[in-house]
């Protein structure tokens, strides 16, 4: 009895918080949006930019995390735009916060051709086309997004060596985040996503790593830098973070002593609404005892003065 009243206990949370969710969504303004015909995508954007005088100015494309959004990083976005860059981020289709299923977290290798065709969409815009300077252009992303911008620089999935990472004792929590009897289509999954317009990475807890192929990744030929929290409760660094940048020629890593893994996350009302209703995540970082705010205004700098670097701001 006591397990049917808890069930239909997070049940009701659960739909009250799609219910509030939905609610804000329906009251925001409708996001400019492309359709990707080829895979059937309409793909939602957000720019952020600093004033025309600038231009023209590198830009910084974003992917969020899995069932994320943009709002996710609004604050390394604007930090960015102060220092001059325009940013840009998509809402990846089938794994944002409105619109998540199991094959849209499973098939990350979707994320990184949303972000190619971003790319195609502003650098063909009558105006955002003469505003970006097309030979100095970034990707950033966080936990799913961190490996999405990763594959834009040439890292290949491969699905058995998941398969295998999870099988074993030895693995993290991320293995729990898709239904292990769901049949996806795998066609194509294998294949390199590198969009050569792309000349710096800027990756904060990077997931996906074990299905990485160590191969790829030594191949890789831009500045990337990696950033995760030592005790990041869903992605752990040994498996992803570590193997990242183990493989990758010249790549920086910067352990965060705490903060878990939504340390890159800004608390907004609907990440707050998710933690009042759903107790499986911690987004707000509550069980941390860190100063988020200035954890994120030291992760932006660093931000800030990497893509200034390797970029030539």
């Amino acid at each position: 009895m006591a397990n049917s009243v808890t069930s239909g206990l997070n049940t009701m949370r659960y739909l009250v918080s799609v219910a509030l969710l939905m609610t804000l969504t329906a009251c925001s303004k409708e996001p400019p949006f492309f359709v990707d015909e080829a895979r059937q995508r309409s793909i939602s954007y957000h720019i952020l930019a600093p004033d025309e005088s600038r231009d023209p100015a590198p830009l910084i494309i974003f992917s969020h995390g899995s069932g994320g959004d943009w709002t996710n990083h609004e604050w390394l976005m604007r930090a960015l735009v102060e220092a001059g860059f325009i940013t840009a981020a998509v809402n990846h289709p089938g794994n944002t916060t409105m619109d998540n299923s199991n094959e849209g977290v499973v098939q990350v290798w979707q994320r990184p051709q949303d972000l190619t065709k971003l790319l195609d969409h502003l650098l063909s815009d009558s105006v955002w086309g003469t505003r970006i300077d097309e030979s100095r252009i970034g990707a950033a992303g966080f936990s799913s997004g961190g490996y999405t911008v990763i594959a834009l620089a040439g890292a290949e999935y491969q699905s058995g060596l998941l398969t295998q990472y999870c099988a074993q004792e030895d693995h993290g929590p991320d293995c729990n985040l898709a239904n292990p009897d769901l049949e996806v289509d795998l066609s194509g999954s294998d294949r390199s996503f590198r969009d050569q317009r792309v000349a710096a990475v800027f990756a904060m807890a990077p997931a996906v790593g074990p299905a990485i192929t160590a191969e790829s990744l030594a191949l890789l030929d831009l500045p990337v830098l990696i950033v995760a929290a030592k005790d990041d409760e869903l992605v752990y660094p040994k498996f992803s973070a570590e193997h990242y940048a183990k493989h990758i020629p010249g790549a920086e890593l910067d352990i965060l002593p705490t903060g878990g893994h939504f340390i890159f996350l800004e608390c907004n009302i609907g990440t707050h609404i998710f933690d009042w209703f759903i107790d499986t995540l911690d987004l707000c970082g509550t069980n941390f005892e860190v100063d988020r705010q200035t954890a994120r205004e030291e992760i932006a700098e660093q931000a800030v003065q990497f893509f200034k670097t390797s970029l030539s701001l």
